[in-house]
């Protein structure tokens, strides 16, 4: 191995994590570097436990330098400009020169050319995002008489957050309302119709209102206007009605899939520069058929399979294709779930819910933190950092 290769991972989250992993391994001469926008790497799939308070905060995530203590240096930066030809990244505190990169910076909200005319429209999509959508819905519920958390988007995200919230802010109701606009005709359309009326059943047993085929219209600081004339007081607006690749900064003229994430070939290069791979949600992950959705599974194999490659091409050998494995899905919504194992085999009920916290805590990337979703998933009525009026209204990362 030439130990004068600079090899740069784009991200640190599951794909990232894994991809540094894998070159600590098999690639220990090169000058390794991680640059993320955080200090710290999210536990992604567990952010509506922000809002439900099942596990504690501190949990969902952990310092880099508690991950990779040595063999990697560690680098908080935003990249805002890529030069393929030149081999270079430019970032707001520095530029970076490769010889190999490892492109693994995630997905970012889509917002389909929709802004506010003032306020804020809070997401889900990392650590700091779900800690200020938590301590507004906090804010108004002790300076207002009554608030409504407002979710545009009924997809699995967009039911996620607001049973989550209902299971958290349950005691803070009725001040709270929680409503869900989607604007397609109906939620969920991937699942079979018991499912879904099963899903629905449960919406309307811890008071969520749905509203189908409804779009936000405007949004202000005071009011939220509908698609169809409702007009909502004092809302907290989550936008979760899409995701998109994270490169808009970077992208150029690199072609993508319809949702932004960058097209490779069967080993995760891009096909004009194969020493640029890309894994996770940056990448239109393919298995030979279709596009796959956005998954932890994916993002974790596609990392270690994307740095594999590269160390192959760095010792001068053929790399191997990218063959996923899709071992099933499990959408948890509060105290019930949905999902399918290995294609055939449905999960629901408390059961799914149980399993979504096993399957975080085996993913985790730090023992003491895999141990809180451990505990959640054998008593799921823990509620260790519950939401309350209480709360000091500065709580953050």
């Amino acid at each position: 191995m030439k130990d004068q290769f600079k090899v740069i991972v784009l991200g640190g989250g599951f794909a990232g994590l894994q991809a540094v992993k894998t070159f600590l391994k098999k690639t220990p001469g090169v000058d390794l570097t991680l640059i993320d926008s955080n200090a710290y790497a999210t536990m992604l799939p567990a952010l509506p436990d922000v809002l439900s308070g099942r596990v504690p905060r501190a949990a969902l995530t952990r310092e880099f330098t508690e991950i990779f203590p040595k063999g990697v240096r560690l680098v908080q930066d935003r990249i805002t400009a890529l030069d393929l030809g030149a081999r270079l990244l430019a970032g707001e505190n520095e530029t970076y020169q490769y010889n190999y990169l490892v492109i693994a910076n995630g997905s970012m909200p889509a917002f389909f050319g929709f802004a506010p005319k003032s306020g804020t429209l809070h997401t889900l999509h990392s650590f700091a995002a779900a800690t200020a959508l938590r301590a507004e819905l906090l804010r108004l519920s002790r300076e207002a008489d009554h608030a409504t958390l407002l979710i545009v988007g009924g997809g699995y995200t967009g039911l996620e957050v607001a049973t989550f919230a209902h299971h958290g802010y349950a005691d803070l109701r009725p001040g709270l309302s929680i409503l869900v606009v989607e604007k397609a005709d109906d939620i969920l359309s991937f699942v079979p119709e018991k499912t879904r009326r099963t899903v629905l059943a449960y919406l309307r047993s811890i008071d969520v209102e749905l509203k189908t085929g409804v779009s936000l219209e405007e949004l202000s600081s005071t009011e939220a206007t509908l698609s169809d004339g409702t007009r909502v007081h004092n809302p907290v607006v989550c936008w979760t009605a899409g995701m998109q690749g994270a490169n808009d900064t970077i992208a150029g003229s690199f072609d993508q899939s319809r949702d932004k994430r960058l097209q490779t070939n069967e080993y995760l290069q891009l096909p004009k520069h194969p020493e640029v791979f890309v894994a996770g949600d940056a990448a239109a992950l393919s298995d030979g058929e279709s596009v796959l959705r956005r998954a932890l599974i994916f993002a974790h194999d596609s990392g270690r399979r994307a740095a594999l490659n590269c160390a192959l091409v760095m010792q001068g050998h053929t790399p191997q294709p990218f063959r996923p494995v899709d071992p099933g899905w499990v959408i948890p919504l509060g105290n019930i779930s949905v999902g399918k194992l290995f294609g055939s085999v449905p999960v629901g009920g408390r059961w799914g819910v149980r399993l979504h916290y096993l399957l975080a805590s085996v993913r985790h990337f730090g023992a003491s933190q895999a141990w809180e979703f451990l505990k959640t998933a054998l008593v799921l009525g823990r509620s260790p950092d519950k939401p309350g009026r209480s709360e000091p209204p500065d709580q953050r990362h």
